[in-house]
């Protein structure tokens, strides 16, 4: 009962979320972004978005970039920063990341089965490598083997400062995950779509 009041609460942010992304909508359009894509998330359904992480702005492109509300896992720290209103009313979901067994996952499992969208970083942390993408963690192949919910990779590359970045805002096709895929190779396999992404702005065929 209080897992599913928790994600009802999530859910009725829809309001203030659309407000905030109307308002930074013009912010964004200062980095001109282009989009690649975007018809590959389903218009309906649960879907999770596994996306790299370089900048901090990532999560504002990928919201703006689907008419559809993208609920984050979002470190617990910014949930307790001066920000932290922010992060609630936008709808995000705080991780403790040095906590396990928090309900986190149970929490996304139940919105994806109400069709809700849920963003994820699989490298777990923004990267500050010169690798395009980090060894990912286990968090989105093991919600979409769990609730058999598609994953979209989404690569985000470009950001700089306003008006002089090209930023590349590239969604892959969606694909489920078997459930009884090894997720070793599904963990590789999502990491592989997302350097293509990265590098190349599109999947290899």
């Amino acid at each position: 009962m209080e897992n599913s009041q928790t994600v009802q609460n999530y859910i009725n942010k829809k309001g203030t979320y659309y407000v905030f992304r109307t308002l930074l909508y013009p912010v964004a359009l200062t980095f001109r972004p282009t989009i690649y894509g975007k018809e590959n998330i389903p218009e309906t359904g649960g879907v999770i978005i596994a996306s790299n992480h370089r900048n901090r702005a990532d999560p504002g492109f990928a919201c703006m970039s689907t008419r559809r509300v993208v609920h984050f896992l979002a470190k617990k720290e910014l949930h307790d920063s001066r920000f932290a209103w922010f992060f609630r009313m936008a709808g995000t979901i705080p991780v403790d990341r040095g906590v396990h067994g928090t309900g986190v996952m149970e929490t996304a499992e139940e919105m994806l089965r109400r069709g809700e969208v849920i963003g994820i970083y699989p490298e777990g942390t923004r990267n500050k490598t010169a690798d395009p993408i980090q060894p990912l963690k286990y968090g989105a192949v093991r919600l979409a083997q769990k609730t058999g919910t598609p994953i979209v990779p989404l690569a985000i590359s470009g950001i700089g400062k306003p008006f002089t970045s090209q930023v590349k805002v590239c969604f892959g096709k969606p694909y489920h995950v078997a459930r009884d895929a090894d997720l070793d190779q599904e963990n590789e396999k999502l990491r592989r779509k997302l350097t293509e992404l990265y590098l190349n702005g599109k999947e290899e065929e």
